[in-house]
């Protein structure tokens, strides 16, 4: 809970790009560990039979279903984004670009999520 708090406050003291993008990609990456292991525990079901596996995907087949594939999508396309941020701007030594490929980032993940709503819902 300490780390957390320390997170909040750096936030808040230095709202900077960097600090904004680091604590997303902090959080996208321990929801995207929550999901695998959320995912793995449904998958295992297809030890209990066909039937047991059918009941546990069948779970997830509804809207509220849905919204959460669509929240996994772009969970994962802007922990995708933001690594690949990183990764830029470390190799290549980007960091006065930051700003920019950050807003590149937002732009591509919102052109993403206005195309796959279309197909979720």
């Amino acid at each position: 809970m300490e780390k957390f708090l320390q997170i909040i406050d750096e936030i808040r003291v230095n709202p900077s790009t960097e600090v904004l993008c680091f604590t997303l990609h902090r959080v996208t990456g321990a929801a995207l560990v929550i999901f695998l292991l959320l995912h793995i525990w449904t998958l295992s079901s297809v030890f209990q039979g066909p039937d047991a596996f059918d009941k546990a995907v069948g779970k997830f087949n509804n809207p509220m279903g849905h919204a959460m594939e669509y929240a996994l999508l772009l969970t994962v396309f802007i922990h995708l984004l933001n690594g690949l941020r990183i990764t830029l701007v470390e190799l290549f030594d980007l960091s006065s670009i930051q700003r920019g490929l950050m807003l590149g980032s937002v732009g591509i993940l919102i052109l993403v999520a206005v195309y796959s709503y279309g197909i979720f819902f």
